[in-house]
């Protein structure tokens, strides 16, 4: 089932093209990679997605429905973000952060509480439960966020095909945190979910990605699995860095290393 199609998608939402015939599909329980350098078009391409910034041109489908057909309520029963900066100021308790995943089902007060219950565990935040979230650090903060965009896409049965989109969501964590994540979209694909990782962290999704797709200032580069993008020809190219393309000595997937 192709959760997420996006075919020669353009968007120009503030005057000059940021986004240029961006074309690729996403199966259910696929994990797509999304690299390039700052300033290369990944969050506006994860924004887009989400519904927050309109293309000009193409078309983006989720479950096979164009994106600008889907109302709000429907669309966040498919869709979920974790975003790079989220911005909340008021002081609700983590508990109510996470619960606002829940916002958009109509699943009832017992059902919500375990999903809350299963996803705190699932996120290493039982213990920041009932903690103001304006007085958490940043990489407390980006946990519960994950948290919160988890328990939005919790159950398979809240919709027929779910898409997350994580925005550097390890950019404030710790190893093992970043493990933890990780894990958690392993776990979530496993169950049929499609999920957009962008991060710079080229080996974590070497190791786990299906596709990775690298923008360039704006445009697709290049689309396919690690073995075929993670080239030092493109890390010249796009990141303009000398690499070596080594085996990782555990689960032999392709290992980047920076040359001094």
């Amino acid at each position: 089932m192709s959760v997420l199609t996006v075919n020669a998608a353009s968007a120009s939402p503030y005057g000059p093209a940021l986004l240029q015939n961006i074309t690729f599909s996403l199966q259910a329980g696929q994990v797509l990679g999304l690299i390039g350098p700052n300033g290369a078009g990944k969050s506006t391409l994860l924004h887009a997605v989400a519904g927050g910034i309109a293309v000009d041109s193409g078309e983006i489908l989720l479950n096979d429905i164009p994106l600008s057909e889907y109302d709000r309520g429907h669309r966040a029963r498919a869709l979920a973000m974790q975003s790079q900066h989220a911005a909340l100021n008021f002081p609700f308790s983590v508990e109510e952060v996470i619960l606002l995943g829940r916002m958009p089902h109509a699943s009832g007060r017992e059902v919500d509480r375990q999903i809350l219950e299963e996803v705190l565990a699932a996120t290493d935040t039982l213990r920041l439960r009932q903690r103001p979230y304006t007085q958490l650090s940043g990489g407390e903060k980006q946990r519960v966020q994950l948290a919160r965009a988890l328990a939005q896409l919790w159950r398979a049965a809240d919709s027929p095909g779910r898409l997350l989109l994580l925005d550097e969501p390890n950019s404030a964590l710790d190893l093992a945190h970043q493990r933890m994540v990780m894990e958690r979209v392993d776990a979530l694909a496993a169950q049929g979910c499609a999920v957009i990782v962008a991060t710079h962290d080229f080996n974590l999704l070497a190791a786990h990605a299906d596709q990775l797709l690298v923008m360039q200032r704006g445009r697709q580069h290049s689309h396919g699995n690690a073995e075929t993008v993670l080239t030092p020809a493109m890390f010249a190219e796009v990141f303009q860095v000398d690499v070596m393309i080594e085996r990782h000595p555990v689960n032999g997937s392709p290992l980047v290393i920076q040359c001094s």
